[in-house]
């Protein structure tokens, strides 16, 4: 065997190693399992940023946002990012995504969303989505555990705290529902349970006059039950005050389903 078949052996076997290797680093990643990949701290501006976002996170007990800013951080290193183009500010996205999620599930045992949340894709803009064959502003796919937006649309959700439109609240609301589906925990049950009690709602006539003819609840949740259910979130995150006052019944229904004892 001559030197230069030494040297393309050695290549090859490089070759099939490091891609193992990358194979191996990226499932780990994947499935938030990698521990070579640590949770950095939230800095104090961090904190201010989704504070400006988010007035519920400013109101939360000390004890509830030392809970939530982990969570955060741990969302923010361990869940799989892929920014697709020029993306501006996209720590600012991750972080803010991040921030999304724990507030969602800050009342949860298991919040690591391992069942329905592995990728989140951020593009700049309005994208094209294979699977639906359709432009899109944001979509969450239960089949790939993916949750997909527009860097766009989410800095106008973020921008004003209260006007009940945030399409990562939506979306991520999305993505629990998906999570809670698929597992029978006492969490899930309570969930499932309170799924049930917002459908029977809407046969009582009136609740379902009510919803129609107020503004509160934009009119794309009376699509579905689960669009209904995303959008109360987008709602119970932003407006609290508001939604326990003016639907009392459904915001003590929502607030047990994520366990919200803040």
């Amino acid at each position: 065997m001559d030197i230069g078949t030494n040297v393309f052996g050695f290549a090859a076997l490089a070759f099939i190693l490091g891609y193992l290797s990358y194979i191996i680093y990226y499932a780990l990643g994947l499935f938030q399992i990698n521990p070579f990949v640590k949770s950095k701290p939230l800095s104090i501006t961090e904190k201010n940023r989704i504070g400006q976002s988010f007035p519920i996170y400013r109101n939360l007990p000390v004890d509830a946002k030392k809970k939530c800013d982990k969570r955060i951080a741990w969302y923010r290193s361990k869940k799989k990012f892929i920014l697709r183009g020029n993306i501006a500010n996209s720590q600012d996205v991750k972080l803010m995504l991040s921030a999304t999620i724990a507030l969602l599930t800050l009342g949860m045992r298991n919040f690591k969303m391992m069942n329905s949340l592995l990728r989140i894709v951020v593009y700049p803009s309005q994208y094209y989505s294979k699977i639906s064959k359709k432009h899109h502003l944001g979509e969450y796919n239960p089949r790939f555990r993916t949750a997909v937006f527009s860097a766009e649309e989410l800095k106008e959700g973020f921008k004003v705290p209260n006007d009940n439109r945030n399409l990562s609240v939506h979306e991520f609301a999305h993505a629990l529902t998906s999570e809670m589906m698929r597992k029978n925990s006492w969490e899930a049950r309570k969930f499932k349970v309170g799924l049930k009690k917002i459908k029977q709602m809407f046969t009582q006539e009136d609740f379902y006059s009510k919803v129609n003819n107020t503004d509160y609840f934009r009119a794309y949740g009376q699509t579905n039950l689960h669009e209904f259910f995303s959008v109360a979130v987008e709602n119970f995150i932003e407006t609290p005050e508001q939604f326990k006052k003016e639907f009392p019944e459904l915001y003590r229904i929502i607030k047990r389903m994520l366990n919200f004892n803040f």
